[in-house]
């Protein structure tokens, strides 16, 4: 069996940690009434499944992002006339480089 969480990042973070079970897949992010961005990730949920963690990050546009970054949605406000883009950040890049994450690779 498997479930779909609805998750509230922070825009404002350097970087957003989650911890998901194993074999989770992020299937969108949207802007939410109140401004705020929501990932939608579907996730099993099989109590013996490892669980690790997943870093995002939130961009707006025309903001550069390293090319280690992987693209994984767009959230678009109609309202605003607004994008942001969500990106996974890997692990290794969070770990080495904490206050650098807005660096151009």
């Amino acid at each position: 069996m498997k479930t779909i969480r609805q998750v509230l990042l922070d825009a404002h973070k350097a970087v957003n940690e989650l911890i998901l079970k194993e074999g989770y897949r992020i299937l969108k992010a949207e802007f939410s009434f109140n401004h705020s961005i929501v990932v939608w990730i579907e996730e099993p949920l099989r109590a013996d499944l490892p669980t690790e963690r997943c870093f995002l990050k939130v961009v707006e546009n025309n903001q550069p992002v390293p090319l280690a970054f992987e693209y994984v949605s767009s959230a678009f406000n109609p309202f605003d006339s607004k994008a942001v883009h969500l990106f996974r950040v890997p692990e290794r890049v969070v770990r080495e480089e904490p206050v650098c994450l807005s660096a151009v690779a």
